[in-house]
């Protein structure tokens, strides 16, 4: 059985051929296809999307930078939803039963594309969502791009234990460290053969602690195209 336990079936990139593309994996084996919320509308379509087909297993959570959207100003590069960030920690809360989601995710920190003045807040969001996934004994799916140490000591320190970082950007050594005394589990994408950090992480994590994903419409094999489970 095969497993993508990171996607974005929700992007446009797959408006025109949605159906075909979860009919691929399928058809090629795959048991479970886990499509990751960013926000109140993605949140509502990857539960539509499970509802829908079976292959297809729903992740709710907060992306970090929607998670500061109100904070965001209008010099920020690209457009971001404007909504209530607690009217939809409530509602991630409501559906965060094993029988509506397989996880909550993806959420966590970012220090790419948004500064320190929005740290704060960031936290306090991934804060409620680690309650929320702790309450129901279900997997967060984490995202981290340059603040991955704080985000290991926030999850460390509400001793979390099932953890899925999705595409980890910080030191190999990290990684390997969280996998060792956590036993927290690490999700390698399918541009592996040309990022030398995700193949040392394949080469160096325990083999039972990594676990496959695509991130797609991102980081396909091959630089330019659109990737997707299969």
């Amino acid at each position: 059985m095969f497993v993508d336990v990171h996607l974005h079936l929700t992007h446009e990139k797959f408006k025109s051929d949605l159906e075909a593309v979860i009919d691929r994996a399928d058809q090629a084996g795959f048991g479970a296809l886990v499509v990751n919320g960013l926000e109140p509308v993605s949140n509502q379509q990857v539960i539509e999307l499970g509802q829908t087909y079976p292959i297809v297993k729903p992740a709710v959570g907060i992306y970090p930078i929607d998670a500061v959207n109100h904070l965001l100003g209008e010099s920020f590069p690209f457009s971001v939803r404007k909504f209530d960030v607690d009217v939809e920690i409530n509602l991630i809360r409501k559906r965060a039963e094993p029988s509506q989601v397989i996880a909550i995710g993806e959420c966590g920190l970012d220090g790419h594309w948004i500064k320190d003045e929005t740290f704060a807040e960031q936290e306090r969001v991934f804060e409620e969502l680690i309650g929320i996934a702790k309450d129901n004994q279900l997997p967060l799916i984490v995202h981290t791009r340059k603040r991955e140490q704080r985000a290991i000591e926030m999850l460390a320190h509400h001793k979390v234990n099932k953890v899925n970082f999705h595409c980890f950007g910080g030191k190999v050594k990290w990684a390997l460290n969280a996998a060792e005394q956590y036993g927290w589990f690490f999700s390698i994408p399918a541009n592996a053969g040309k990022n030398e950090a995700f193949a040392k992480m394949l080469r160096e994590l325990p083999a039972d602690l990594i676990l496959t994903e695509t991130d797609a419409p991102f980081l396909s094999a091959t630089r330019g195209q659109r990737s997707e489970p299969i």
